[in-house]
């Protein structure tokens, strides 16, 4: 009776094996591989509506009435706020700030780079470590009749110093050097 049992139990061992299913509940390697397939459907559906759905906006960063900004301290200000005529085509003002002793004016520019203007009641050496701390000096430049202190940073940025007075204007930014030059050259302390 015994080699009857265990005969019958071996044949019945066979046949789950031969029918690709196992008394130990261990997945065949095709259940396996519909459940990833199945899995990475769903996770690529996931991913294409997230997709579908997120809008990425044409500026991402919001734009400011600087002129506005720089027209309501300038009557209020102790020394005389520089700021661009008007800026390149392309080109928005992201960040204009005025306290008593500073003027902040930041810009992006066509191609996305950054330009900051800092006019502070503060050294230069003091101002460069706030503003451009990794910056070493690179020569002087003469714009539109007035000297600057160039620098660069070892990731390309530019920065522009010079005193006025008891204030150090810095301009720094990732644009290219010709567009940080000009943009400096049409900065004006009237309106």
């Amino acid at each position: 009776m015994h080699s009857t049992i265990s005969a019958s139990a071996e044949k019945y061992g066979q046949e789950r094996r031969m029918s690709g299913t196992s008394s130990r509940g261990n997945p065949a390697l095709g259940d396996i591989l519909r459940s990833v397939a199945v899995i990475g459907a769903i996770l690529l559906g996931v991913y294409g509506i997230a997709q579908i759905m997120t809008v990425e906006p044409e500026h991402p960063t919001s734009t400011v009435d600087y002129q506005s900004a720089l027209d309501s301290a300038r009557p209020v200000a102790d020394f005389d706020l520089l700021g661009p005529t008007s800026l390149p085509k392309g080109w928005r003002a992201t960040s204009a700030r005025y306290e008593s002793d500073s003027w902040h004016l930041g810009v992006i520019t066509d191609d996305d780079e950054y330009v900051g203007l800092e006019q502070l009641r503060a050294s230069a050496q003091e101002t460069i470590r706030k503003f451009a701390e990794d910056s070493r000096p690179a020569g002087s430049v003469t714009i539109d009749g007035t000297s600057w202190q160039r620098r660069t940073e070892p990731d390309g940025d530019s920065t522009y110093v010079r005193r006025d007075g008891d204030m150090t204007v810095l301009v720094t930014g990732s644009a290219k050097r010709a567009e940080i030059e000009r943009y400096v050259s049409s900065l004006s302390s009237s309106s």
